[in-house]
């Protein structure tokens, strides 16, 4: 669906247009909205690869959870802008994985923040601590066709 955005080769764009609520009295975006930003991006690549998450955690009990975030803010964003969510999974292992996702300014191409994502994947039935486990076959087959591996640009 359109409102989940497209892939382009290994790299899955999101767009977004910055709504007053994202902003402060100065039509900036605060700086947390990059986190939700990042969010929405990521729930519409994993619909994007036909990966439901409402069934997995209803049926199976088991679900996405962010581990780590690494975020570098290089321009803001302001009120009104459209923007998109770059995402590029990175790393694929057997219970997590990682991405990268650059927040695009789409009128003159500046990145204005970029993020680095780990995620867990975890059984959140019946467990007062949710649990790692690995991910199943048909997601890791998913996921796979996306997995774009490249130099890390960060620390970790």
């Amino acid at each position: 669906m359109d409102l989940d955005g497209r892939f382009d080769g290994a790299v899955h764009a999101y767009p977004l247009r910055v709504q007053y609520e994202d902003t402060d009295a100065g039509g900036i975006v605060y700086h947390a909205q990059y986190l939700a930003f990042a969010e929405r991006g990521r729930s519409a690549w994993l619909r994007c690869l036909g990966v439901d998450q409402t069934a997995l955690l209803a049926g199976a009990g088991k679900g996405f959870v962010v581990r780590h975030i690494e975020i570098d803010f290089m321009q803001p964003a302001r009120l009104g802008a459209v923007l998109e969510v770059a995402s590029r999974l990175i790393r694929l292992g057997g219970a997590s994985l990682k991405l990268q996702q650059d927040v695009k300014n789409i009128e003159d191409g500046l990145i204005l923040a970029r993020l680095f994502v780990e995620i867990g994947f975890v059984d959140l039935a019946g467990a007062s601590v949710p649990r790692a486990c690995r991910l199943p076959a048909e997601i890791t087959s998913q996921l796979s066709a996306v997995l774009a591996p490249m130099p890390a640009l960060s620390s970790w």
